[in-house]
């Protein structure tokens, strides 16, 4: 449904897309709309609105809020994961546990925003997902929200391997890329020891 993106297709650095903002507090859906002011950009209070419109429109890329109060942004990416749909999505949330880091990330879900969140990585975050360009690390990133870690891996061992972002990475698709309880389980106890901090996106 949603092919990897390649330098011939993947649109440019102008391009504008359909961006769904999922989040419970009005000010920052008002703060993240005018961020991306440069996009078409809707947005929705809760998990249900956010569900509902996925349903009814197409987009290209939701930021999608963690804790809300009726359907959490992990149940909006199981219901769409559940029914074939490859929509990619950028967790936003001020502290993303690591169960919760690893059942998005099982989910395909594989870009992070931690808040307090800038203008830049806003903007940053949607043209590094919609946009990758040639990087080595963008590429891999590109087949990992397809699910394809083996794909993801090979890149990765192919760029700089002295970025910790690219470690840390290397660390977690290694570890659950067999689809085994023995790899969420190892994947999970390197998230507790690192966290999120070089695995979450940020702005340039």
């Amino acid at each position: 449904m949603y092919p990897l993106p390649d330098s011939k297709t993947a649109a440019g650095p102008g391009a504008r897309y359909k961006v769904l903002v999922v989040d419970d507090e009005p000010t920052l859906r008002l703060g993240f709309s005018y961020a991306l002011s440069d996009h078409d950009t809707d947005t929705a209070a809760n998990g249900t609105e956010a569900l509902h419109k996925l349903n009814a429109e197409d987009y290209d890329i939701v930021i999608l809020d963690l804790r809300m109060p009726d359907i959490d942004g992990l149940r909006v990416i199981e219901s769409l994961r559940r029914h074939g749909n490859l929509l990619p999505i950028v967790l936003c949330s001020a502290a993303i546990t690591p169960s919760a880091a690893l059942r998005a990330i099982t989910g395909h879900v594989v870009d992070f925003l931690l808040k307090p969140v800038q203008p830049a990585e806003l903007r940053g975050v949607v043209k590094h997902v919609l946009a990758p360009g040639e990087s080595l690390f963008s590429q891999a990133m590109a087949l990992a929200r397809l699910g394809r870690y083996e794909e993801a891996i090979i890149k990765l061992q192919q760029a700089d391997g002295t970025e910790p972002q690219i470690q840390a990475w290397l660390g977690i698709l290694r570890a659950i890329r067999g689809g085994s309880l023995e790899g969420e389980a190892a994947a999970f106890s390197k998230l507790e020891r690192q966290g999120l901090s070089d695995l979450a996106y940020r702005a340039e």
